[in-house]
């Protein structure tokens, strides 16, 4: 399989690399194995992205798996009946997240198997109307509802948004993640103002398509701060 892709496969690798990269994971991650995103997750960021049925996600997921590019956890050990003579030695897959193998790695940065666009997952998110342990934001996607993010840290919080702007190809320097910061840090304090200039500020020309996602994040720190 590998070199030659369908397009649901790609896009499943390459939301696994924007993962993979947004976390700061390394080749030492890719060689033990890592914790990586919900399965269910996963395919709903596939199939948003593009026209993917879940039948497409299945059989590319599959196709994956026995090729190797991807492996799921966590692993258990099989549960052995004391009073059976037939033993068991080894685990099995619970299959609750799935993540890169340093094959599937090499694969997806082949230029060839690049989805146009992929949709991040921001982990710990909960969009108003209903919960969602892994919410995905698209790139220039308008994210209308209100995102509770109280469950999340400062530190947290500063890499979704440096995430968000890298999405559309902005390089985040020291300074700018320092002004992402004291944004953060005026949206705990209730200074909206302060907030958003300063996220406008860092993402300059980028600014108009990437508030819809970025500032609702920021404003729930706001309303949070004054107890609304």
């Amino acid at each position: 399989m590998a070199g030659q892709l369908d397009e649901a496969a790609k896009q499943i690798l390459g939301t696994l690399l924007a993962d993979f990269s947004d976390r700061g994971l390394t080749a030492q991650d890719l060689k033990n194995g890592y914790e990586g995103p919900n399965i269910n997750a996963l395919a709903t960021a596939v199939c948003n992205v593009a026209d993917f049925t879940s039948v497409d996600f299945e059989v590319a997921f599959g196709d994956l798996e026995k090729s190797k590019l991807i492996k799921t956890g966590p692993m258990k050990m099989f549960d052995n009946d004391h009073n059976s003579s037939v033993v068991i030695i080894g685990s099995y897959s619970l299959r609750e997240y799935v993540y890169l193998t340093e094959a599937g790695y090499k694969e997806s940065r082949k230029v060839p198997n690049r989805p146009q666009r992929v949709q991040r997952i921001v982990n710990n998110l909960t969009i108003t109307g209903g919960h969602f342990s892994n919410t995905q934001l698209g790139q220039g996607e308008v994210v209308s509802q209100a995102q509770n993010i109280t469950s999340s840290s400062d530190s947290e919080i500063v890499t979704k948004l440096i995430s968000i702007l890298e999405e559309q190809g902005q390089v985040v320097n020291s300074d700018q993640r320092s002004d992402i910061e004291a944004a953060v840090a005026a949206a705990n304090d209730g200074d909206g103002k302060e907030a958003k200039s300063l996220l406008a500020k860092v993402c300059g020309p980028v600014w108009e398509s990437v508030q819809p996602v970025m500032w609702p994040i920021v404003g729930e720190l706001v309303k949070r701060s004054l107890g609304l």
